[in-house]
């Protein structure tokens, strides 16, 4: 089958959406189907070592001759910008959903293409199919199943919590951070780790000193792949205190392969993501926070979720076994 993935962000960008994309496109090629993904991001050479086509940034002409040889475009999110060349192609659409429409005007002209233009929808969480106003089939997200795994005995472990995430105020570090402030207030001096970039790291460093944190909060920058992993491999829990209703939340899962006790609002799709094996805690409630990771540290042994019940859960989230859902869905409307 030739299918075109057309999504404005990829790689270089690192969010979910183009992890999802690239961990689709890879899965779909080795399987022996001609994949291109589409996209409006630049690149800068070596990224583009994939085993498919990566056309960036391209003129109308030059999508539109792409989108014509395939058979089928899979296209995440719906970007409006980008429907009239996938309309000109004449070629079937699935729509992968993975945010939200907005309620304003921009945000119900997505809904009317779901509903109206969109040969099937797909959406990466129960919670965002029962926002969508239109009939949608519900695949969860992949992750990495080859690079995030279990290497280390949680009690070996010798860091306390991880965050991993854009330093944006939706992803709720600044929750944690008044959540470990509150234990060490109870006399539980826990250290925490936070992973990643973003706009308000300035904003996160003086919160961790205004609360007295610093010498107990490391920022560890961005970290990726086989980096990250091992740097989860060395932490017994992994938070995940967003703010915003994630509609998925593939940390969840990178956490859970890496052996970590995951904490997670209760909010979202992150509460599927986890699928029973962790602990949800309602968002943005930093009591509430770090009241349930003083329990668990307390007994930790009655948070850490038996081995099995982990790998059947993670075993529906590998790039196998979400690829040959899209392409179920891909095949029908091909056919």
């Amino acid at each position: 089958m030739r299918i075109a993935l057309y999504s404005p962000n990829f790689y270089p960008l690192t969010g979910g959406l183009e992890h999802m994309v690239a961990y689709l496109a890879q899965a779909f090629a080795e399987r022996g189907h001609e994949v291109v993904v589409v996209c409006q991001t630049p690149g800068y050479g070596s990224e583009d070592a994939f085993p498919f086509w990566v056309l960036r940034r391209a003129s109308f002409w030059r999508e539109w001759r792409a989108l014509k040889r395939s058979e089928v475009v899979l296209m995440f999110n719906v970007s409006l910008k980008g429907l009239p060349v996938v309309l000109l192609s004449g070629r079937p659409l699935v729509v992968s959903h993975q945010t939200p429409h907005t309620p304003d005007r921009l945000g119900r002209w997505k809904t009317w293409v779901a509903k109206h233009i969109a040969r099937r929808n797909i959406c990466c969480s129960a919670h965002l199919a029962a926002q969508l106003n239109a009939p949608a089939v519900v695949i969860p997200n992949t992750y990495d199943e080859q690079t995030f795994c279990n290497r280390q005995p949680w009690v070996f472990r010798e860091r306390d919590i991880a965050f991993v995430g854009r330093l944006v105020s939706d992803k709720g570090a600044h929750v944690l951070l008044r959540a470990l402030a509150a234990l060490h207030a109870r006399g539980r001096p826990l250290r925490l780790s936070i992973i990643g970039q973003g706009p308000e790291e300035t904003e996160l460093h003086h919160l961790a000193a205004t609360l007295g944190l610093s010498k107990w909060v490391v920022f560890e920058g961005l970290k990726q792949g086989a980096e990250l992993a091992a740097l989860l491999n060395q932490h017994r829990v992994l938070a995940v205190p967003s703010v915003w209703p994630e509609p998925f939340g593939i940390v969840a899962l990178e956490g859970l392969a890496c052996g970590c006790v995951v904490v997670a609002s209760e909010a979202g799709g992150l509460p599927e993501a986890l699928g029973g094996l962790g602990v949800l805690v309602p968002a943005g409630d930093a009591t509430a926070l770090a009241d349930a990771l003083e329990r668990l540290w307390e007994r930790p042994f009655d948070f850490l979720p038996p081995a099995e019940p982990v790998a059947a859960h993670l075993s529906a989230h590998t790039r196998s076994a979400v690829a040959e859902q899209y392409l179920a869905v891909l095949s029908e409307i091909r056919g």
